[in-house]
């Protein structure tokens, strides 16, 4: 038997195992509110790295850099990355959740599928260039 409880965004199902326990399997499902809010964390991050760096300059030109304010910029740093394989994750599965609404109609009856989720990347904006905020060449940081 399978029991299944939701929470925010995660699916905890208790599976039977061989010894006659359970064991927890979560499945994580993303919807497209949370894509909105993991790009304002990517635009976020962005914001502090550029005020840290722009704070480190300043330093410089003093002639006093600072070896914290490094330390606090290579944080931002990982901050950011994280953030955006985050972001990354979750268009992936935000994505895969609308291709499989698209393949099964929830009427047989008609061709349309009842609910169909636009996806960012199918949106064409003349500064972006992909579906993420950030490429690995260069970074423009956008509004969402």
């Amino acid at each position: 038997m399978v029991c299944g409880r939701r929470t925010e965004t995660a699916t905890i199902l208790l599976l039977p195992d061989e010894t006659g326990g359970t064991k927890h399997m979560v499945s994580t499902r993303y919807r497209p509110k949370d894509l909105k809010l993991a790009r304002r964390h990517i635009v976020k991050a962005a914001h502090r790295v550029a005020d840290q760096e722009m704070l480190i300059r300043k330093l410089l030109r003093k002639g006093r850099p600072s070896g914290s304010a490094y330390a606090l910029l290579s944080r931002l740093y990982d901050d950011q990355r994280r953030k955006l394989d985050r972001l990354k994750l979750i268009e992936a599965m935000v994505e895969v959740e609308v291709q499989s609404c698209m393949d099964v109609p929830h009427n047989p009856g008609t061709s349309a599928p009842a609910l169909a989720i636009v996806h960012s990347s199918e949106i064409s904006l003349p500064d972006r260039q992909s579906a993420t905020p950030c490429s690995a060449d260069e970074w423009r940081p956008y509004l969402v």
